[in-house]
């Protein structure tokens, strides 16, 4: 095999490999954290549940307390005393790096700011935040799309 028909090879294969890890990577994360119940992945959002009484939650006991779910929902408690969730992922540069901090979602990449409703507050915060539903009952709480 010649310099040239090793590199046609080489291609092909490498162009396979990256087409196939391509269509891996784009594949839909399950959100399946942990201390969860009945977690789905619907494919156009997310539906989850996190049991508040188990210890990996125990940060949402207390307004302004927040967890990290599969590393790309944010899931806190207000200081009114009800549940909120974002994406972690941030709309100024998508990185994952939202958390909640003083009743407001926050960027600790680059300072970008929203509402709990997801509005922008600040320049870097003006592409707005998505935001999941949430609903308590008992000791179980659901974020969905």
């Amino acid at each position: 095999m010649n310099r040239e028909q090793f590199l046609k090879r080489l291609g092909a294969g490498a162009a396979f490999a990256l087409t196939a890890a391509c269509l891996g990577g784009c594949a839909v994360e399950n959100l399946a954290p942990e201390g969860s119940t009945n977690a789905t992945n619907t494919g156009a959002g997310i539906d989850f549940t996190l049991n508040l009484n188990d210890s990996a939650n125990a940060a949402l006991g207390n307004p302004g307390g927040y967890v990290i779910v599969n590393g790309s929902v944010v899931v806190g408690k207000a200081t009114d005393g009800t549940y909120v969730a974002a994406t972690r992922r941030c709309s100024h540069e998508p990185r994952n790096e939202v958390g909640l901090r003083n009743n407001e979602w926050y960027c600790t990449a680059h300072g970008a700011r929203f509402n709990l409703d997801g509005r922008g507050l600040n320049s870097n915060g003006s592409n707005g935040l998505t935001i999941y539903n949430t609903e308590l009952n008992n000791n179980i709480l659901r974020v969905f799309s």
